[in-house]
């Protein structure tokens, strides 16, 4: 292990280093573009360090506390609008005019501080008819960190993310059931009683007419694997067809079906306990040949009553050249885990599926971005997947559980994420649409989940209403996480338990151009083929038909 374990970061800061002299040109091509993007390289890090300070991470960066930070940030972010309103708009290389256009793009985006998942804005706001779309959205946002933070469930509070866990674990049926009740409160903030001027449809409603101008989520989708978006419905619909072809005919009540799929969960509850998951985690990314520790990754996994109420990744400081020599992107990971447990750790791995993304692109700063949504999304699950696998539980949890068992807790969660995006797909389509009834209409169809349109209990992820449409990335973006799965283990081979060469082979390949290319160009040059639900759809079909469960 210690060997394969040098050899690995060994392999990882060779590819640094050969980046840097050959591999991606990392300046611009005209001086004087080369200056306002090294200006934006500052305010663009200035931008993120505010944002890990008003998360309450840290109090101070660099030696410098948030007053200085905020300052620099003013000056020079007013500064950096002028300077690339004065670049030329001719006479450039086509790379460099790219990047002016990447960085205009991107400013739209900074902040300028704030935490997060975490709007200054009031859950009592939603209600509200004269408020308008992004503040809606806020007070939705608003509404997961004061309700979804603070679950009722018998003589206490959870949190969102441990009701979800406590889904695929609690035994008796009547618990299980009230903790699937506990959401009532966050589900009546969102969607009222469904009544057709709720918040959440009032919200919606203008997230349609929105991406009617500007395109959504389900739209760059499509574009970033080269499809019609009708395309993508059909897709999602394959999917769904397919798990239902693999999960037999019984019916299952809402409460239940994380339960019914989730025996690898509970069979492996008391090897993962919440101290164990960052040692877990960076043991696997080791293996990789990628050190999280050594990269500096900060983590903030603590449950706090005003944290996001969910798990996010996102930069510390871009990489960047420095005085000749390449310093390191830094990330932090963000979470508010009050439990252990497999679901947990399984997103966990996820959200540093995103670090390693971010911190092995090597590009001039321009590009030193995310992807695009869905590849982030869907590259962060081709090492989280493994979690799911026997192998990687032996090796990694010192116990196992059986393949079916496993494979289908993944797909259970995998098919959420898919009904979900079908379930933006047709509400953008038709934001008129009763949003009870047409999850309703999905869930019972493809998940055969008892039919509860009483209920609003879609309304469980943060981002239905911080970013509607994005859920595509999850559900469309599995097609793309078993694409690469497929073609790294091709490749490589199988990498469930670790393979020093993955990170510099990936990152070498795939990660890092950063913005600079499209999903789709990327995609296709790293398959040698259009993307295809294929393996995805192979996946699912390992999946025998499921037995009733028995009674418990």
């Amino acid at each position: 292990m210690k060997n394969l374990l040098s050899l690995g970061l060994a392999c990882s800061l060779l590819f640094s280093l050969r980046s840097i002299g050959a591999d991606v040109s990392l300046t611009a091509d005209s001086k004087r573009v080369s200056a306002v993007e090294y200006l934006y390289a500052a305010v663009s890090d200035a931008n993120t360090v505010l944002a890990t300070i008003d998360s309450g991470l840290l109090s101070s960066y660099q030696a410098k506390d948030r007053a200085a930070w905020q300052g620099f940030y003013d000056q020079n972010r007013a500064k950096l609008a002028k300077e690339l309103e004065r670049l030329p708009t001719s006479g450039l290389s086509e790379r460099d005019g790219r990047a002016i256009a990447a960085m205009r793009n991107q400013m739209k985006a900074f902040t300028g501080g704030g935490a997060l998942f975490s709007p200054t804005a009031k859950c009592q706001d939603a209600p509200r008819k004269d408020i308008a779309y992004l503040k809606l959205k806020a007070a939705l946002v608003a509404c997961f960190v004061e309700i979804g933070n603070s679950l009722t469930f018998e003589d206490g509070k959870i949190n969102r993310v441990s009701a979800l866990d406590l889904l695929h674990e609690i035994s008796e049926p009547d618990r299980r059931k009230a903790v699937f009740l506990a959401f009532v409160p966050l589900w009546q903030a969102l969607n009222g009683n469904d009544e057709p001027d709720s918040p959440y449809r009032r919200m919606i409603a203008g997230a349609a007419a929105a991406a009617a101008k500007d395109g959504s989520e389900i739209d760059n989708a499509a574009r970033d694997v080269g499809i019609d978006p009708a395309e993508v419905e059909r897709w999602l619909v394959q999917i769904l067809d397919a798990w239902r072809e693999s999960s037999g005919d019984a019916m299952v009540e809402p409460w239940d079906f994380r339960f019914q799929a989730g025996e690898a969960d509970r069979l492996l509850e008391t090897y993962i306990p919440r101290e164990s998951l960052l040692p877990i985690n960076h043991r696997y990314y080791r293996d990789l040949g990628a050190d999280l520790e050594q990269m500096g990754t900060l983590y903030d996994l603590a449950p706090l009553p005003n944290k996001a109420a969910l798990a996010y990744t996102e930069f510390v400081i871009h990489g960047r050249v420095l005085n000749g020599a390449w310093r390191p992107t830094v990330a932090r990971v963000s979470a508010p885990y009050e439990r252990g447990g497999l679901f947990v750790l399984n997103e966990l791995v996820h959200e540093n599926g995103h670090v390693v993304n971010i911190t092995a692109i090597r590009n001039r700063p321009a590009f030193v971005d995310w992807p695009s949504d869905l590849f982030a999304e869907a590259f962060a699950d081709v090492p989280a997947w493994s979690t799911y696998e026997p192998l990687w539980q032996r090796r990694y949890l010192g116990h196992e559980v059986p393949e079916q068992l496993s494979l289908r807790a993944l797909y259970a969660a995998v098919m959420l994420d898919v009904a979900w995006s079908l379930f933006e797909l047709r509400m953008f389509r038709a934001p008129t649409t009763d949003p009870n009834l047409l999850w309703t209409e999905i869930t019972s169809r493809y998940l055969r989940i008892v039919p509860h349109p009483e209920f609003s209990w879609w309304a469980v992820r943060v981002q239905l209403a911080d970013l509607p449409g994005y859920m595509v990335n999850y559900g469309f973006g599995a097609i793309l996480t078993a694409e690469m799965r497929k073609h790294v283990s091709e490749a490589l081979g199988a990498f469930d338990t670790g393979d020093p060469r993955w990170y510099g082979w990936l990152s070498q390949r795939l990660l890092r151009y950063g913005s600079e290319r499209d999903t789709r160009t990327l995609m296709q040059d790293f398959l040698a083929r259009p993307v295809s639900p294929q393996a995805l759809l192979e996946q699912i079909h390992r999946l025998k038909p499921a037995s009733a469960p028995a009674n418990r």
